[in-house]
């Protein structure tokens, strides 16, 4: 939507894709149809023309910078069920996209529309905050409730590490549970041990209790700083 977030997502997916050899599709939704401006003989969509110059001039900046060149989808309606039916019909391996878009930032809220893409989409979503980039991932927080094969969605997350990253498995859990946990953590750390030393990634196990995933997981994210955080239908009970 043009929105400072989409753009720094938009840079982010180009690092990704030229990283990996991907093709890369920029979508555009118009999400308010019709907004027609009347110069007494013509009408024009609100803003539209202007979207695709826009458009056209980062395709064209990004092909000059980087080698690649996006191809461009431009729709009309809702955003996030148009997302997710252009990842369908364009089968997608990743989607990448702002936290908040041109509706603007609200506190400790994600934007509703990226809120139903990472529910409702069937793979796997990059949320970019909008004064983060990501160009190279050295220390990923991984948070999982002890239960085997919590850690299996890393086969995705290894095509973003490089040598040398640090993964810190997070372990989520409850007092009466952890005199046990321990243990479990490191046998489901251990279930992935190959892949770990084929991609040279460093696992660090931790173990902490609380009542609320969502809130320890943030307020520990927001000590360590890590790059990125994986976080996976696996974290919810239901």
């Amino acid at each position: 939507d043009l929105s400072e977030g989409s753009l720094n997502a938009l840079e982010t997916a180009v690092s990704i894709a030229k990283k990996h050899g991907a093709n890369l599709r920029s979508l555009y939704i118009e999400e308010n149809n019709f907004h027609a401006m009347d110069d007494g003989n013509h009408s024009y969509l609100n803003n539209s023309i202007n979207s695709v110059d826009v458009i056209n001039a980062l395709v064209g900046a990004i092909q000059h910078k980087h080698g690649i060149k996006p191809s461009v989808i431009m729709e009309e309606g809702n955003v996030a069920d148009t997302v997710i039916k252009t990842s369908l019909l364009h089968p997608t391996d990743l989607i990448v996209m702002g936290a908040h878009g041109a509706s603007g930032y609200r506190d400790s809220f994600i934007g509703s529309n990226t809120y139903n893409v990472i529910k409702h989409a069937t793979c796997p979503v990059l949320s970019i905050p909008a004064k983060r980039k990501v160009n190279g991932l050295t220390k990923i927080l991984f948070p999982i409730r002890p239960v085997t094969g919590a850690l299996m969605p890393y086969e995705i997350v290894s095509r973003f590490t490089n040598p040398d990253t640090v993964m810190e498995v997070l372990g989520l859990t409850y007092r009466m549970i952890i005199e046990t946990a321990g243990s479990v953590l490191d046998t489901i750390v251990g279930e992935i041990k190959d892949q770990l030393r084929k991609d040279k990634v460093t696992a660090k196990s931790l173990l902490i209790e609380g009542q609320s995933i969502a809130d320890e997981i943030v307020r520990y994210a927001n000590k360590t700083n890590p790059d990125l955080v994986v976080v996976t239908s696996a974290l919810d009970v239901t």
